[in-house]
C-alpha cells in the first residue's frame, strides 16, 4: 500500500518520519498513553526512532497497517497518531487505533483524525467495516469512538493482554460507511 497524506480541516495526517522522533518520544512518556496502548514502557528515544524508521515503513509496505501522525495543518506540530492497526482488505475489514499527546487533548484531534482515516479507508481502500476496540475502563477512547459515530456493540471477555501478561475485557464497536455524516 502506498503511503498518503490526508488534510482534515485544521489537521493533517501523514506517516511519521525521523523528524517526528522527539515529539513522539515526549508524548509517549504520558502515563495514560502507556496505560491504555501497547507502546513500550518505559518509552525511550530509540523506541520512537524504531517506530518511525522501521515499523511505519514496514506497515505501509506490507499493507497490514496504515499508521498516520496527526499534525496541526498550519504549524506542523505533532499532536497524536491515528492508524489502521490491522487490515484485511480482502474481506473489507480494518481496525482503528489512536492516541493523543497530552498537550493536544480536548481539541478534537482523535475524533477528526479517526473520521478522516475512516473516509479514506472506506473511499480509497474499499473497507466495508471499521472496528474499534479498547480495554473496558478507557472512557476517553470510547468517547472518541462514539463521537466519530461508532456503535459500541458489546464487551469481549479477556480479549486484551496487558503488558504484565494478565487479560482484560474489551469494548468493541464498529463504523460502517453509511454511519458517516457528510
Amino acid at each position: 500500500m502506498d503511503s498518503v497524506e490526508i488534510v482534515a480541516g485544521r489537521f493533517q495526517l501523514r506517516p511519521c518520519q525521523t523528524v517526528d522522533t522527539e515529539w513522539i518520544c515526549r508524548a509517549c512518556q504520558d502515563p495514560d498513553i502507556q496505560r491504555w496502548t501497547r507502546v513500550p514502557s518505559p518509552y525511550r528515544s530509540n523506541d520512537a526512532f524504531a517506530y518511525v524508521t522501521d515499523f511505519v515503513p514496514r506497515a505501509w509496505e506490507s499493507g497490514r497497517a496504515a499508521p498516520f501522525g496527526v499534525f496541526d495543518a498550519v504549524s506542523g506540530e505533532g499532536l497524536g497518531t491515528v492508524s489502521l492497526v490491522s487490515t484485511d482488505l480482502g474481506d473489507g475489514l480494518a481496525e482503528v487505533g489512536y492516541w493523543v499527546a497530552p498537550w493536544a487533548r480536548r481539541r478534537g484531534v482523535a475524533t477528526a483524525g479517526t473520521l478522516a482515516l475512516a473516509r479514506w479507508a472506506f473511499g480509497t481502500l474499499g473497507v466495508a467495516r471499521l472496528s474499534w476496540m479498547a480495554e473496558v475502563g478507557n472512557h476517553g477512547s470510547r468517547a472518541v469512538a462514539e463521537r466519530a459515530g461508532f456503535t459500541v456493540e458489546g464487551t469481549l471477555r479477556d480479549r486484551i493482554r496487558r503488558r504484565d501478561g494478565s487479560r482484560a475485557d474489551a469494548w468493541i464497536g464498529s463504523l460502517l460507511p453509511t454511519d458517516l455524516k457528510d
